[in-house]
């Protein structure tokens, strides 16, 4: 392997990396090798037993679906060949708001084809909001989602030139559905109250933007775009990938190597050659070094992209300067897989008891604003107390995760970042938040005390570090999902497009264009803009996609 020679040379072996590993061996019929610094590939696509024997946790991305992979699937049959399916939700989601017990389910389209179920449901909170949940479902389907698909598997385009989000926010038909303009600039929870009558509502809608997006409710210019996508996955139909989300990593490894591609774990790269302003592969930190005939694609996070693989010498103070203040302390989360005899039993199914068979379950305050509390206590440093939790009950239909006769929920909880508190403080924080969270779920159910409980994994934002991209702060996204660091903008416009100033050095990962998340979209796009730079083969084109 040392001093081999490739056409393109991947550092990391991530999932954006293996996405665009797929495409340049297949469709590019490029050599291809893949250098990861941990044992395996995947990154955030990581599933192992861990709270209990036979029990499977998503350690990373979880309650995901094919829209994140829809490309992949279109372009690799090998994919579903390879085990990949969805798990799909028998009801949907709801919330339990922790003041008195009251529940609210949102149906999706399979138990719920009319919405009337949805509707009653609402109905209990504002019968103006039943009525504006039925109207608004036509705009997410027509409108928004056809936006979304393009915005997300479409390169950045120059400014001035209008993506498809900033055209749906122009599009004159939003306003039969009751959308204002000014809804672009304005914050997700000021949309909400726009629309929504019920404390209820507003509440559940900004925990889902929390989840789906990983800001608190009060950020400006998201307000049109964050609350369509967090609403419109109120519904969920799909409740991520059986047996867990590392078997997208298991199928994507499989693609690269069936398609001549290699991959080298433990193989961590200290640095790109750059020879005449041109990238000519990578030395790794053994002191030997690979040659790239062809192209050499980072999928580190930005920081390490510009201060240690390319070097300070190499780009202006601007960018560096940048990079260097990339915001990457707000969608800093703690997420937990318990291992249980049964699932929860709540206080809430005594006055509607679909909400037990909830997909997820959001235990929140109903008061909106709490969560811009949390928000303000998390930036200045203070642990939350008063728990809003995301409740993801896998086992409810994926059986693969848990032995015969057991169950497992995912509790999640917004907390501050690793790099505020030492080792031995996040070790003391494990036990704190599992006791937080216990108490928090026995007072709202009748069968969640620690009789109930086999095991758990507590993944907090120091665990999450253990990816270096998510280090020193732990973010899930790697940096934040705000507007300055989002679509063209991603992680800062030099480097947006996926190339970079070095010529033939190209980068992506989650810091990347259009926005953070375990999907393919960063490692699609930045095929794209390789295949026009080397005029290689485009499928989308072939089958006459429109992305």
């Amino acid at each position: 392997m040392p001093d081999e020679t490739y056409d393109a040379v991947i550092v990391g072996a991530g999932n954006k990396a293996l996405i665009v590993a797929m495409y340049l061996a297949r469709y590019g019929g490029m050599s291809v090798a893949l250098f990861e610094k941990r044992h395996e590939a995947g990154g955030g696509w990581c599933s192992d037993e861990g709270a209990a024997p036979g029990f499977v946790a998503d350690y990373h991305a979880t309650a995901v679906g094919p829209f994140w992979q829809s490309p992949t699937e279109m372009d690799f049959p090998e994919w579903k060949e390879q085990g990949v399916k969805y798990n799909e939700a028998e009801l949907g989601s709801g919330a339990i708001f922790k003041e008195n017990d009251e529940p609210l389910v949102i149906y999706n389209r399979r138990a719920d084809p009319t919405m009337e179920k949805s509707a009653a449901s609402i109905a209990r909170f504002s019968k103006r909001d039943a009525d504006t949940w039925v109207r608004l479902q036509p705009l997410f389907g027509k409108i928004f989602w056809t936006a979304m698909l393009e915005w997300v598997h479409t390169p950045p385009l120059p400014p001035g030139v209008p993506d498809a989000i900033e055209r749906m926010a122009a599009d004159p038909e939003l306003k039969k559905y009751g959308v204002d303009p000014s809804w672009v600039v304005k914050t997700p929870l000021q949309v909400a109250r726009e629309v929504f009558e019920s404390d209820e509502m507003i509440s559940t809608a900004m925990r889902y933007n929390e989840t789906a997006v990983g800001n608190p409710p009060d950020i400006p210019y998201t307000g049109i775009w964050a609350f369509l996508y967090s609403v419109s996955l109120m519904r969920p139909l799909h409740a991520g990938v059986a047996g867990g989300t590392h078997n997208w990593a298991h199928a994507a490894v499989k693609i690269v190597l069936k398609y001549g591609g290699k991959i080298f774990t433990r193989h961590a790269v200290d640095s790109v050659v750059i020879e005449n302003g041109r990238a000519t592969g990578v030395s790794l930190a053994d002191g030997s070094q690979v040659k790239a005939r062809k192209l050499v694609l980072s999928t580190i996070d930005p920081y390490g992209l510009c201060f240690k693989l390319i070097g300070k010498e190499h780009l202006s103070w601007s960018i560096l300067r940048k990079v260097e203040n990339l915001e990457r302390r707000i969608g800093i989360i703690t997420w937990y897989t318990w291992a249980l005899h049964e699932h929860p039993r709540y206080k809430a199914g005594d006055i509607m008891p679909d909400i037990n068979k909830a997909m997820s379950v959001m235990l929140i305050s109903k008061d909106p604003e709490a969560l811009c509390r949390e928000m303000a206590q998390r930036r200045l440093g203070i642990m939350p107390r008063d728990l809003q939790l995301n409740i993801t009950n896998h086992s409810l239909v994926d059986k693969a995760r848990v032995p015969e006769g057991k169950a497992s929920i995912l509790t999640e909880q917004f907390v501050i970042p690793a790099d505020l508190l030492t080792e031995r403080q996040w070790a003391a924080y494990r036990k704190e938040h599992a006791e937080e969270v216990m108490k928090c779920l026995g007072e709202h159910s009748y069968n969640m005390s620690w009789e109930n409980v086999l095991g758990y994994v507590g993944n907090t934002p120091y665990d999450h570090c253990k990816l270096p991209n998510m280090a020193p702060t732990g973010n899930q996204f790697v940096i934040d999902n705000i507007p300055g660091q989002l679509g063209r903008n991603r992680p800062i416009p030099e480097l947006s497009s996926y190339r970079t100033p070095v010529k033939d050095l190209y980068a992506t990962g989650s810091a990347w264009h259009p926005m953070g998340m375990s999907a393919c979209w960063s490692g699609y796009c930045c095929y794209k803009i390789i295949a026009e730079d080397y005029g290689l083969e485009k499928p989308w084109q072939k089958e006459g996609r429109p992305w």
